[in-house]
């Protein structure tokens, strides 16, 4: 069973956004911003339930992805990742046998291939959108394990009262040159080539996204967003909100304010998932 979710509308940073939210577990907002005048990013936040024998279990779909290459370009090429990559992922996600990590590393680059693949396909039945491209962070919670695929500089954090981790490494000029130690951590944010990026979906003929697994605890939150929220909101004022807010939802639309009211100089894209404890036996 997927979750349907109700849609409202609110009014961020001055401009009306539709989100969605899911009962306290998931949330997530997006936003034009205050500059672009097209959103050219793409998410899906998914809850699916399934029970098969009698036996329930949850798992979360996440993804994010920051088109680029202009009107109806950037947007062509995010919406093709996102839907390529759930028609990929979806039918093991609904699996009543546990997956395991070896199959879970397999469908996540099966399913990055097929996104890349379908973006060029999309360019070339319509050549005025030739040259576009995505970043892409997705995230399945299964569990408590967190399995991530990145490519380009949207991110993955886990996130709790102690501490935001970022799981996800920003492919990235201003990343290399901090992984090479010619740039502070702290100097990254405000690099004038912060925004030039070393990989995305839709530019090469393969790409290799980065893989991995992590065990989260329970009550854990797993934030998925682009760079324009990161661009203008400190990674420990978002935790402060993701931690001091009610539910994931409200730490969506309240991170989309801030972002907007930090310039809104990008399309503003969060989801937020809370990890689940396992289900009692």
């Amino acid at each position: 069973m997927v979750r349907k979710v109700p849609e409202k509308k609110v009014s961020a940073g001055g401009t009306e956004t539709v989100i969605r939210s899911s009962r306290g577990r998931l949330g997530f907002a997006s936003n034009v911003g205050k500059v672009r005048r097209v959103d050219e990013d793409s998410l899906l936040a998914m809850e699916i339930q399934t029970a098969y024998l009698s036996e329930p279990r949850t798992r979360m779909l996440l993804m994010v992805a920051d088109g680029m290459g202009g009107h109806s370009r950037g947007d062509v090429a995010s919406r093709t990742a996102v839907r390529a990559v759930a028609g990929t992922i979806l039918p093991v996600l609904t699996s009543q046998e546990d997956i395991p990590r070896s199959t879970y590393d397999r469908e996540l680059r099966a399913a990055v291939a097929n996104a890349n693949q379908a973006i060029f396909d999309e360019a070339r039945r319509h050549p005025e959108c030739e040259g576009m491209g995505t970043t892409l962070s997705l995230a399945v919670v299964d569990g408590r394990d967190l399995y991530i695929a990145n490519v380009g500089d949207s991110r993955t954090y886990i996130i709790n009262e102690q501490e935001i981790f970022q799981v996800t490494r920003d492919h990235s000029l201003v990343q290399e040159l901090v992984d090479r130690g010619e740039l502070r951590p702290e100097e990254a944010r405000h690099h004038p080539k912060k925004n030039v990026i070393t990989m995305a979906l839709g530019v090469y003929d393969e790409v290799t996204p980065d893989i991995g697994c992590l065990t989260a605890e329970p009550g854990d939150l797993v934030l998925v967003c682009c760079d324009g929220l990161i661009n203008h909101v400190e990674d420990e004022d978002i935790q402060r909100v993701v931690v001091e807010s009610t539910d994931p939802q409200t730490a969506c639309e309240i991170l989309v304010a801030l972002a907007n009211k930090g310039g809104g100089t990008d399309n503003i894209s969060v989801i937020i998932a809370r990890v689940q404890p396992p289900p009692r036996t």
